[in-house]
């Protein structure tokens, strides 16, 4: 009965494949789809997959480091604005404190003066410039701060705010943040 059955599932088989695809159809099928060729272009669209991940990954790390990098320059680099009824001798002294804050690399004082050339070729034309009679930064004398990178920048502020005078301390994104309308 074995025997028998095997005998007639072939027939039947034999039979449907005629039906189905000539005899050399079924051959040229089966090695057409054997051909490395095929698999080839299976593994280039996984390539261009595997492409677009390492470039995404990677213009994401250099994004990521870059504005890393940026915000470590913004948070190192602070100025330091006085009050508005400070006197010369007061700005003497602050500078002379802000110099013995260990963590501080350079201070330098920017007068009202320079802050407004500053401002003025970096912002304004000739002929926009030439409006003003006098200075409108005349009062904003202040103090560039550069903070060693090892130093911890939180401290040193809370140390620079404690000095007599200070109003206001302000890394360059803050100083951004409130000229922009």
């Amino acid at each position: 009965m074995d025997n028998m059955n095997k005998q007639w599932k072939k027939e039947i088989n034999d039979a449907v494949t005629a039906l189905i695809m000539p005899d050399g159809m079924a051959d040229e099928l089966l090695e057409s789809s054997l051909q490395t060729r095929h698999s080839k272009k299976i593994l280039f669209r996984h390539s261009k997959l595997a492409a677009a991940v390492l470039l995404t990954v990677f213009c994401a790390t250099l994004c990521t480091t870059s504005y890393a990098a940026y915000d470590l320059y913004q948070t190192k680099n602070v100025r330091v604005f006085f009050n508005y009824d400070i006197t010369p001798e007061e700005i003497d002294a602050a500078g002379r404190e802000l110099r013995s804050i260990p963590g501080i690399s350079n201070v330098r004082f920017v007068s009202g003066e320079d802050a407004w050339e500053e401002f003025r070729s970096a912002y304004l034309t000739e002929e926009l410039s030439d409006m003003f009679e006098e200075n409108p930064l005349a009062g904003a004398s202040n103090y560039e701060i550069a903070i060693k990178l090892d130093a911890d920048t939180q401290a040193i502020r809370e140390q620079i705010e404690c000095i007599n005078g200070i109003r206001k301390v302000s890394n360059l994104y803050e100083l951004k943040d409130t000229y922009e309308p």
